[in-house]
This record gives C-alpha cells, sequence and structure tokens, in this order.
C-alpha cells in the first residue's frame, strides 16, 4: 500500500509546519482539517467523512471540498453525511436523505430536483410609484412563454433569473421539516 507522505498530508489540509505540535493546541478547525489529513492516510479506496466542513472558514472549507473532488477523481468512493445540502449537491453523484432511520428518497441531486423540485423565473419589476416588486412565474405550466412575455410588455423588469429548486428544499417538502445538526 503506497502511503501519503505525512508532510504532503498536512500541507493537503492547510496545517504545513504544524506535524510536531500537539493536538490540543489546535483549533476546531484545525482539529477538523487533521481528521480529513487522517483519513487519507494509505489512500483508502472507501472514505466515510461525517460533516468534513463543519466548523471550518470558508476557505478552508472549500479546501476540503476540493480535496474530496481529488480522491472521487483519484478513484476512492466517498460517503459523505452532511446537513449542508449545498455540499451534498456540489461533491456528491448520487444523495439518500434519511429520515428517522430510513432512506426516504435516493437518486442524483439532479433527478431529485426534476422529480420533487419546483422550478420558477424570479422577477423585480418597478412599479408606477417607483418601488421594486417581486414577482414570480412557475416554469412548470404550459403558459410559462406567455407569461413573461406579457411581463416584459407591460411591465419595467429590473430583474430576472431563474431558480430551481435547492435539494434542502427538496428534503423540506418530502419530509415535511426541515433540516437540523
Amino acid at each position: 500500500v503506497k502511503k501519503f507522505d505525512a508532510d504532503d498530508l498536512l500541507i493537503t489540509v492547510d496545517l504545513k509546519g504544524r506535524g510536531k505540535d500537539r493536538v490540543s493546541s489546535f483549533s476546531k478547525g484545525m482539529k477538523q482539517r487533521l481528521m480529513v489529513a487522517r483519513s487519507l492516510i494509505n489512500k483508502p479506496k472507501i472514505l466515510f467523512l461525517d460533516e468534513p466542513t463543519e466548523g471550518l472558514d470558508p476557505t478552508s472549507a472549500d479546501n476540503i471540498r476540493n480535496v474530496i473532488l481529488k480522491e472521487r477523481q483519484r478513484g476512492a468512493t466517498v460517503f459523505l453525511t452532511t446537513h449542508d445540502m449545498l455540499e451534498a449537491d456540489k461533491l456528491s453523484d448520487r444523495v439518500a436523505f434519511i429520515d428517522d432511520g430510513e432512506i426516504i428518497a435516493l437518486d442524483t441531486p439532479y433527478n431529485l430536483k426534476q422529480k420533487y423540485g419546483k422550478r420558477s423565473i424570479k422577477t423585480q419589476i418597478t412599479t408606477e410609484i417607483g418601488e421594486i416588486e417581486d414577482r414570480e412565474i412557475s416554469m412548470d405550466n404550459q403558459n410559462t412563454a406567455g407569461e413573461v412575455h406579457t411581463l416584459f410588455d407591460k411591465e419595467k423588469v429590473v430583474t430576472i433569473h431563474s431558480k430551481e429548486a435547492s435539494l434542502e428544499d427538496i428534503f423540506i417538502q418530502i419530509t415535511g421539516r426541515g433540516l437540523t445538526g
């Protein structure tokens, strides 16, 4: 089994030069990054990571996500538990929603969004008295194009963008409750 060099592992998780320091002196984020480094020892074929970016600043969290993506590219299977649905969407080929210990949905992020999600067009218009008003048009009906055309004909559109359901929206829809940490 080819092993990672310990110093390389520490560099990978932004702990360069901290190899001789006591772990008890590390912050929560440093301990979290060290946990990820430890999981990479011996280049495992299967990784189990529980909330790997919890407690990390945005830069460190992004670095850990990149480490996970590189492990996937290397061919490792990564099992990730997380309450961060954006992270699950970005890092996962397949997502399982677990509620009260049961898998209630299992599919690719894309397929879950297609099956359960609602798509819409969100706009902001300027009203006759100069106020900004939000409008939303469902993309799940047959008259979407007509509604958008009418909006542009009759209103002064300030912004327009499409919105798809997030995995968090879908989890809430399926379970009837929000995510808890």
